[in-house]
């Protein structure tokens, strides 16, 4: 019951302040002023950079079973057995 309560406020409380954030770009727009996003900045040390190398590394086995599905057409045919 609490959960739900506290849910439903908070769920209350971010679709009025998108309404006033609504209301006050629009007046903006309106006035022909100009809107202000916020400076958004890339996060130090959270993103890191991958190369298409080491994302496409794959074993025998797993290029196997990949090929497999890739080839599926229905049937046993186009499968190679796996080991």
């Amino acid at each position: 019951m609490f959960e739900t309560v506290l849910l439903c406020t908070v769920f209350g409380v971010f679709i009025l302040l998108a309404y006033t954030l609504g209301l006050k770009n629009g007046q903006k727009l309106k006035n022909d002023e100009k809107i202000e996003l916020p400076n958004i900045t890339k996060p130090i040390g959270t993103i890191k950079e991958f190369k298409n190398d080491e994302l496409n590394v794959l074993t025998k086995e797993q290029q196997l079973e990949w090929d497999n599905i890739n080839n599926f057409n229905g049937s046993i045919d186009s499968q190679k057995p796996i080991d």
